[in-house]
């Protein structure tokens, strides 16, 4: 259904060398698109040997610097928004927001989908799962819940019937009316306490240990479920909630000599809060494994692949267990040529289509010269394609190097 590999001979005529060509994908924005024109830009993308365009279909907000861009060289992007266009009527309680890109006349993904394939490429729908605030915002009771109860509306709860209601609807939704080549899952479970919200304060110096238990999400809908499950949350809520009120009120740290202490490190290795976590991941999974069935439902030939940051460490069992719910990994980006090695060989080892990932920006890299050497990387470590962040926060430089390094 979908042409994954381009031969010399694609409408793009962007080589001439008769052979088959690793996938390239980049990533992009419907604001870069719709000011630089999508028929324009897909030119543009086959010449440089690109085979995918990766449209931010589900995303979050941004302020963003874009050197090349006609239009705008500063963008504020809408929070939460989506770049197509929904049939509300599949959609629980949980309703999605849709971008001002989306009209009566189209809407990006279908513009997408069809600039690509007048050039050969096909279309790849990069979507941010739950990380929603403006959805966080109008459903504080299906987002994250600190210890002490309250919402962090950056995270959308995994565990949450409604969410899961929604992001099933989602994904259904897309695959069913676009030609959708792969979707890219990005945040698909619990995002953390750190976000860098807009104008975020903070009086108390949060070291790490302080941040992970923020970090640990104790929404009704989870206590309730883990209860079931016969894991007593509500007290590991309130030892938490006690330890933090301590260390901030009465000075009793929670961290020492790099570590937490011995009163925290016991909590966290508690069989029952080892339990909790544990239920929760099983949470991220069976949602991640809804998303995967809905797609094989819809478009079977669609491919899932899972952001991944891997390392040399191999990753714990709830991590492989996420990843096997998807077609492919995106290794993560690399930070040398070395790394690149290292990412594409612990991903490889887990059975699945490995892809690589260069941010061709600052601060990962400031001079052209290193694009085409870790290109290179990644392909002499085997990987099946390389996606490259970001078309419209590149500089021409930038841009220029990562055509030359695809087409060679």
């Amino acid at each position: 259904r979908y042409p994954y590999f381009r031969t010399s001979g694609s409408p793009s005529g962007s080589a001439g060398r008769g052979t088959i060509e690793m996938q390239a994908g980049i990533f992009t924005y419907a604001w870069d698109l719709e000011a630089t024109g999508y028929d324009r830009v897909a030119g543009e993308l086959a010449e440089a040997g690109f085979t995918s365009i990766n449209l931010a279909t589900a995303y979050h907000a941004g302020k963003f610097l874009m050197p090349r861009n006609p239009r705008h060289r500063v963008y504020f992007a809408e929070d939460g928004a989506l770049y197509f266009q929904p049939d509300l009527s599949k959609y629980g309680r949980i309703r999605p927001r849709v971008s001002a890109f989306v009209s009566a006349d189209g809407d990006p993904a279908d513009r997408v989908q069809r600039a690509a394939a007048s050039h050969g490429m096909v279309y790849v729908a990069w979507l941010v799962c739950l990380h929603n605030s403006w959805l966080g915002e109008r459903h504080p009771h299906a987002t994250m819940h600190t210890a002490f109860g309250d919402p962090l509306i950056h995270s959308l709860s995994p565990a949450h019937p409604d969410v899961r209601q929604y992001l099933v609807a989602l994904v259904r939704d897309l695959v069913a009316r676009y030609e959708v080549a792969a979707v890219e899952l990005e945040s698909p479970g619990y995002m953390g306490f750190v976000h860098g919200y807009h104008h975020e304060i903070s009086g108390v110096d949060l070291d790490p240990v302080q941040q992970r238990l923020l970090g640990i999400s104790f929404n009704p809908v989870e206590i309730s479920g883990a209860t079931e499950h016969g894991i007593d949350a509500e007290r590991l809520r309130s030892r938490i909630a006690a330890l933090l009120d301590a260390c901030w009120n009465r000075g009793t740290p929670v961290m020492d000599a790099g570590g937490p202490v011995a009163e925290v490190s016991a909590l966290l290795e508690d069989v029952e809060m080892r339990a909790y976590l544990a239920w929760q991941q099983d949470q991220v999974i069976s949602l991640m494994g809804q998303v995967r069935d809905a797609i094989a439902h819809s478009s079977p030939a669609t491919q899932i692949r899972h952001f991944a940051s891997m390392n040399a460490a191999a990753p714990d069992e709830s991590t492989r267990a996420l990843l096997q719910t998807g077609d492919a990994i995106l290794a993560g980006y690399a930070l040398s040529n070395d790394d690149a090695r290292a990412k594409a060989e612990a991903a490889q080892a887990l059975g699945k289509d490995t892809w690589g990932m260069i941010r061709a920006l600052a601060p990962d890299m400031t001079d052209p010269g290193q694009i085409a050497p870790r290109v290179q990387a990644w392909r002499a470590a085997g990987v099946e394609g390389i996606d490259v962040y970001n078309y419209g926060l590149m500089t021409d430089l930038m841009f220029q190097a990562v055509a030359a390094a695809i087409r060679s």
